[in-house]
């Protein structure tokens, strides 16, 4: 697999200077009983979304008293509380320029340890100025979530598979919980919006329920089970799993229920959005294309760049505008 040298050392970067090899360790006991457990069961049964509807009204009646504009930091009680205190919060910075009731709202999260947020404020402000509203997420073990002792996102993803799987479970109820919240004040379409780890979210969440209005993917993660094990990206747990004699074959049931294109997708396909990079080694072309022939009627746009690109970002909003919006609009 071939990986341009600015990726390269992104990933070395990643595995060997912001990680940690304690937040790689596991207790194999607790991991055995969990992949039994989940061993031939239904996506729908690992998300639950049920429960993720749970306690809405509490954020119902705080957004109800304010009103555009609205540019302002607020936080919820996740749904699906974990062990680690400060990873239990929702965060969302608000991007409001219309009444909640007459405008779509589209949720912006983040690739996994991003760097920063920032660079989204100009997404909202774009999106603002085209009618939509938008929010900025912090996903779970990232930014204000992020326990102390470890860096930016190091949680999300380990070979503490226990732990990641939680997290994938986290961050899609949580998806699901919000749009739950800003239907209930009247918002006539919930959408997703994100690069690589919030495409692979956002994915998972559209498989699960099928309330969301569409949905912009940048380079999601497709072949969840080969990239774990076969890409440098994620070498440290590979390296731990292969230390702990723990084979492919044991997680193979597990990476079933992570893994978006191997189930129906719920969201009108007419209204999602995928976008990749030629160069990408994650979001490779020819698994997006199998992403697409899963999900027929999606549209799926593959640019000459690379895995870390700005262009990839104004392309989205072109397609969002010409493709996406319009069927947004009443």
């Amino acid at each position: 697999m071939k990986i341009r040298w600015v990726d390269r050392v992104a990933f070395w970067g990643i595995n060997h200077l912001l990680s940690s090899p304690v937040h790689q360790k596991f207790d194999v006991a607790e991991f055995t009983e969990f992949v039994g457990a989940w061993r031939g069961r239904h996506i729908r049964e690992f998300y639950q979304v049920d429960r993720a509807k749970r306690g809405t009204g509490e954020a119902v009646r705080r957004l109800e008293k304010r009103a555009p504009p609205m540019h302002e930091v607020m936080e919820f009680p996740t749904p699906e509380p974990c062990a680690w205190k400060r990873n239990n919060h929702i965060w969302i910075h608000l991007h409001i320029a219309h009444p909640l009731d007459t405008a779509p709202m589209f949720f912006i999260g983040h690739g996994w340890r991003s760097v920063s947020v920032g660079g989204y404020h100009a997404t909202c402000r774009r999106l603002n100025d085209l009618g939509v509203n938008a929010g900025i997420l912090h996903l779970p073990y990232h930014f204000s979530r992020r326990p102390t002792g470890s860096f930016n996102g190091e949680l999300a993803i380990t070979s503490n598979v226990v732990r990641s799987a939680h997290a994938f479970r986290q961050a899609v109820q949580e998806l699901c919980w919000l749009k739950e919240v800003f239907k209930e004040l009247g918002v006539p379409h919930v959408g997703l919006w994100g690069p690589s780890y919030c495409a692979w979210i956002s994915g998972l969440a559209m498989v699960v329920d099928e309330g969301f209005g569409g949905a912009v993917l940048l380079e999601p993660p497709v072949e969840v089970e080969e990239l774990f094990w076969e890409v440098p990206l994620f070498s440290n747990l590979q390296k731990e799993l292969n230390r702990r004699q723990i084979t492919r074959e044991n997680l193979h049931d597990l990476f079933t229920l992570v893994t978006p294109h191997h189930h129906p997708l719920k969201t009108d396909p007419s209204r999602v959005l995928i976008l990749g990079a030629e160069h990408d080694p994650i979001g490779y072309p020819e698994s997006l294309r199998r992403m697409h022939r899963a999900w027929p009627g999606t549209h799926l746009d593959i640019l000459p760049i690379g895995h870390i690109s700005h262009h990839l970002h104004e392309a989205a909003l072109d397609r969002f505008t010409s493709l996406l919006l319009p069927k947004l609009r009443p």
